[in-house]
């Protein structure tokens, strides 16, 4: 089956790529944040809301980019509309999560951590993250903060970056097929224009 036009071929084939390199992006994020949520979990503390907050609207976000999929390829001429304005929606999600996770994360050096300038010093570090875990075990209401499950470990803090950095990612795609979109919408139009007839 091959791949609708609307009118502007280059144009629809840049939109399902962006929409791949969407799907793969959340599911990177859905891998990784579901991971930290289940190590979190399983220590008896409650994950951070950065992790729960993210988790939830890209799995959202991952059900409709399939769907739409499905609804592109089915040459949805009026719903090209409906799917920018839930490509709109989007976007502000995913730069409301974009924005509460780079907060703690901005400041955050992932090279240096595990390079203590002494052995007293990283010991100090070690005491206090363990301190506050040990704090909130199994406390109902208590919470991990984002910004000391990154700061544990080089891979965590990686890794959250990595959710950070796809997140922003996101942010671009989605204003890319918010603009293919409606544009995709105005040359099917276009080109399904009946021609004028000449009078001789």
């Amino acid at each position: 089956m091959p791949i609708p036009s609307y009118g502007a071929a280059p144009l629809s084939k840049t939109f399902l790529l962006v929409r791949v390199l969407q799907v793969i992006s959340m599911i990177i994020i859905v891998g990784i944040t579901a991971n930290f949520v289940s190590l979190i979990v399983s220590s008896g503390i409650e994950p951070p809301k950065e992790f729960v907050g993210t988790l939830s609207v890209t799995c959202i976000a991952t059900l409709y980019c399939l769907v739409s999929i499905a609804f592109y390829w089915s040459e949805a001429n009026l719903g090209l509309f409906v799917m920018s304005g839930f490509d709109s929606l989007l976007l502000i999600a995913f730069i409301v999560v974009a924005v509460t996770v780079g907060k703690p994360l901005s400041f955050l050096n992932c090279y240096v951590i595990g390079k203590a300038s002494s052995k007293e010093a990283e010991a100090a570090s070690a005491y206090a993250f363990t301190e506050s875990v040990t704090a909130n075990l199994n406390i109902v209401g208590n919470k991990l903060y984002l910004g000391n499950w990154a700061g544990a470990t080089k891979a965590n803090c990686f890794e959250t970056k990595a959710i950070w950095g796809l997140s922003i990612a996101l942010c671009l795609l989605f204003t890319t097929s918010c603009i293919l979109l409606p544009t995709l919408f105005y040359k099917n139009k276009k080109a399904g224009a009946a021609p004028k007839s000449v009078d001789v």
